[in-house]
């Protein structure tokens, strides 16, 4: 057999010096999980500064909407992107976004934070349409792949992106003055197209995973989709998103905003959660789960009451269900692309826990706490996300062991 000429050889090496170069833009996860826990621990530790007044900066945005915006549109906005442009390419058959592509996207994630972070020296116009590419984008670079999946289910996902391009364009709308009063309404909306998100990711995933996990330990009776149920799940949710989209009032949102908290709840009833506790990797969504389906209820009991201040039942959807769903997409999902094992580590599973203790504290202690359990549970999320970061920062910036692309 001839040799292979010094060229191809040659070829060969600067390909194999690429990849490992590049490692980072293989696949939508690596980048895209990596900054949003970066993101994450960043914003969280500014806002305790300010809640501390240790610092009280004059920005673009008050401090509280831009907590809210950055935890929201950077943050969650960063980990959606990365699950989707890592599912997006199972579900359809089609290749993944990598390279210059995915560089492209991230850049205009990266430009939106920068420009928020030094909005003082720019025209409030630049800060809103640099902070607007990075939904836009994500639309673009994702709505045709989930589109023609050949499942019309996916399709709800470039329609969620579009709200949620809409919920950042109605915060930025009040913040450059071409309206009053639509960044709380934006706020909202963003939460409602996240809750949707993973009540769409939830259904789709969470039954796969368990059955998968503990089909060698448990006999467990197959996972059956009931329309109905999936049905009324989905027009609940629109109740909600229609309801904060166009303010109509709490006497039409809160009856949406029960009536999904209960449809959810009887979903997730059918998904074994309580056989999930000995697999972290599992418990800590089914724990993300279920505090959505306390959130939807605990907002829905705030707007009929006033018992419930709105704020503290908002953070049972963030701090609880986005929180933990989001710690434990992409550690899973970062573990399964890189060819490791599903096993979660002692210093991840503590993790979720602080994840979990912060979600306590935040919704269950302001009460008698008020100041104290903000900065607590801020302080819990920011050590969890601090582990996240030590254990999947190596994952993440490294080539696969098994040698598989991705």
């Amino acid at each position: 057999m001839r040799p292979p000429p010094l060229r191809s050889c040659l070829d060969l090496a600067m390909n194999a010096k690429n990849q490992r170069q590049f490692v980072l833009l293989a696949y939508g996860f690596r980048p895209f999980f990596l900054l949003a826990g970066l993101w994450s621990l960043g914003v969280m530790a500014v806002w305790l500064l300010l809640l501390d007044g240790h610092w009280q900066p004059t920005l673009y945005l008050s401090p509280t909407v831009w907590h809210a915006h950055e935890m929201l549109f950077g943050f969650v906005g960063a980990s959606a992107a990365g699950f989707l442009l890592t599912a997006s390419p199972n579900w359809s058959r089609k290749p993944a976004l990598k390279g210059m592509p995915l560089l492209l996207l991230l850049l205009s994630w990266l430009a939106g934070r920068l420009a928020l972070s030094t909005a003082l020296w720019l025209s409030p116009w630049i800060v809103a349409l640099l902070d607007m590419l990075f939904p836009l984008a994500l639309v673009v670079a994702t709505g045709p792949t989930l589109w023609f999946t050949g499942n019309p289910v996916h399709r709800i996902f470039p329609l969620l992106l579009g709200l949620f391009a809409i919920a950042n364009g109605l915060v930025h709308a009040e913040a450059v003055g071409l309206t009053v009063d639509t960044a709380r309404r934006g706020l909202y909306l963003g939460v409602d197209t996240i809750v949707f998100f993973l009540v769409m990711v939830g259904g789709h995933i969470m039954p796969m995973f368990t059955r998968n996990a503990l089909q060698q330990t448990e006999n467990l009776p197959p996972f059956q989709v009931i329309p109905a149920l999936e049905i009324a799940g989905a027009v609940t949710m629109v109740g909600v998103v229609l309801g904060d989209l166009f303010n109509l009032g709490e006497a039409t949102a809160a009856p949406f905003l029960i009536a999904a908290a209960l449809v959810q709840g009887v979903r997730f009833s059918h998904w074994h959660g309580l056989k999930t506790l000995q697999v972290p990797l599992l418990w800590v969504l089914h724990l993300g789960y279920a505090w959505l389906v306390l959130g939807l209820f605990i907002r829905g009991l705030a707007q009929l009451t006033g018992f419930i201040t709105p704020s503290t039942a908002l953070h049972a959807l963030t701090v609880g269900a986005m929180g933990l769903f989001t710690l434990g997409i992409m550690s899973r999902v970062s573990l399964a692309h890189t060819g490791r094992p599903l096993l979660a580590q002692r210093a991840l599973t503590v993790a979720y826990l602080l994840v979990a203790i912060a979600a306590i504290v935040r919704v269950f202690g302001t009460g008698f706490w008020p100041i104290g359990s903000l900065l607590l549970s801020g302080l819990l999320w920011i050590i969890a996300f601090f582990l996240f970061l030590s254990l999947f920062l190596p994952v993440l910036l490294r080539e696969r062991p098994d040698g598989m692309p991705g």
